[in-house]
């Protein structure tokens, strides 16, 4: 009671003392009050901006940058109980208490901005101890690994904000021996990441393969994409942020995964063949081989192996295309019928290159039946390039030679 009796005195006091001015006065008084509540509403405005701005610096410190929250939904409650009717700007916040709600709402405020200031000067210490930690935490997040490692990176992640505590704590010995730490860890996450990335999916298809019996029909073909899958795994462990070499590995990964599904097709449709089909097979091939020698001098090369064939063809469009090259490039900027020539000479060469291959793959170790050997033998005047498999159902599998 004795503590009520008090602040009613000095309230009545105060009405007295403010209910007395002159005419002069009041304009005065209502002026400054005036002035007074636009400043503290820019003070609100300004950081009502500010507050949603340093939420990165938690980071730095949860505790300050909690006090300095808390600061501020003081300030934020206290200036909305006087933002409607400005003459309780000066009314007194507390019978407890001869401060002002202004002045309360500039307290907390003030109050604010040293934790603030304390907390920035917090962060720029902690970014020239922690420079290598922070910048692959954000090489990290760029990378998007808490999508493929998720419990790995929430660990890797409190332990990097146990980093900023060190420094907080003005621990700086500690946090540049415990940076150590994260930085191998973070590098190691790194490494799966990139994998997940670029191998895991190329894995899922070589698994898809094998469950379809890729790896029994072409073996060969099946373990060369093996291999050139621990090619990329390798890359990645020693340059994981090579992406150029990592692009060009999966590229050649990818090649031999096609290259691997199509032979096992190609075996699996020679093991469904009668031997009676053998030479129709061959002869397919060859075919082809005239059509395209035809196409480029008219030349019929069926007195020669297949596999000469192939290599004369290959010659032929090698020499055409660099004769090509030579008469066109002094008219190349005229002659816009150059490009189509070009062109057209590039597709045959890629044309010749990818049968050229077929054939070489489509050789089977196994042994020739007398018949159709001998009838290839007299056609390659008894010097036999290619083998006609009679026991395919067994020993089917594709000879891939340079």
């Amino acid at each position: 009671m004795g503590k009520v009796a008090v602040a009613l005195v000095l309230t009545a006091l105060l009405s007295a003392c403010g209910s007395t001015p002159d005419n002069g006065q009041g304009v005065t008084s209502a002026i400054n009050t005036g002035d007074a509540v636009k400043n503290a509403q820019n003070i609100h405005q300004n950081w009502q901006g500010k507050i949603q701005s340093i939420e990165h610096l938690q980071l730095y410190s949860p505790n300050k940058y909690g006090v300095v929250q808390a600061h501020w939904k003081k300030a934020d409650s206290i200036y909305q109980s006087f933002a409607g009717s400005p003459e309780t700007a000066f009314k007194s916040y507390s019978i407890f208490s001869s401060a002002t709600y202004l002045e309360r709402f500039l307290d907390e405020i003030n109050q604010a901005q040293i934790t603030l200031t304390k907390l920035d000067k917090l962060k720029v210490k902690s970014d020239r101890v922690l420079a290598p930690a922070i910048k692959q935490m954000a090489y990290l997040n760029s990378l998007d690994a808490a999508r493929y490692y998720r419990s790995e990176y929430t660990r890797l992640n409190r332990f990097y904000a146990k980093l900023f505590n060190y420094i907080d704590n003005d621990d700086v010995s500690d946090a540049r021996e415990e940076q150590e730490e994260f930085l191998e860890r973070s590098f190691s996450l790194e490494i799966k990441t990139v994998k997940k990335i670029y191998i895991a999916p190329l894995e899922t298809r070589l698994r898809e393969l094998r469950r379809n019996d890729v790896r029994y029909y072409a073996p060969l073909s099946y373990s060369r994409v093996e291999t050139e899958i621990t090619d990329g795994n390798r890359i990645i462990d020693l340059t994981p942020r090579n992406f150029k070499a990592i692009d060009k590995k999966v590229i050649e990964i990818q090649f031999e995964l096609d290259h691997a599904a199509h032979i096992a097709l190609e075996v699996k449709g020679l093991r469904d063949r009668s031997k009676d089909d053998y030479e129709n097979f061959i002869l397919e091939i060859e075919n082809k081989l005239l059509r395209i020698s035809r196409a480029l001098d008219n030349q019929d090369l069926r007195n020669q192996p297949i596999r000469s064939q192939a290599k004369l063809i290959t010659e032929g469009v090698l020499s055409a295309r660099k004769s090509n090259f030579i008469q066109t490039q002094p008219y190349y900027a005229d002659d816009k019928n150059n490009d189509t020539s070009i062109e057209q000479v590039t597709a045959l060469t890629k044309l010749v290159e990818a049968q050229k291959q077929q054939i070489q793959q489509l050789r089977l170790e196994a042994k020739p039946a007398p018949s159709i050997d001998e009838s290839v033998a007299t056609q390659q005047n008894g010097n036999a390039e290619l083998e006609i498999p009679i026991n395919a159902a067994k020993n089917a599998e594709v000879e891939i030679s340079e």
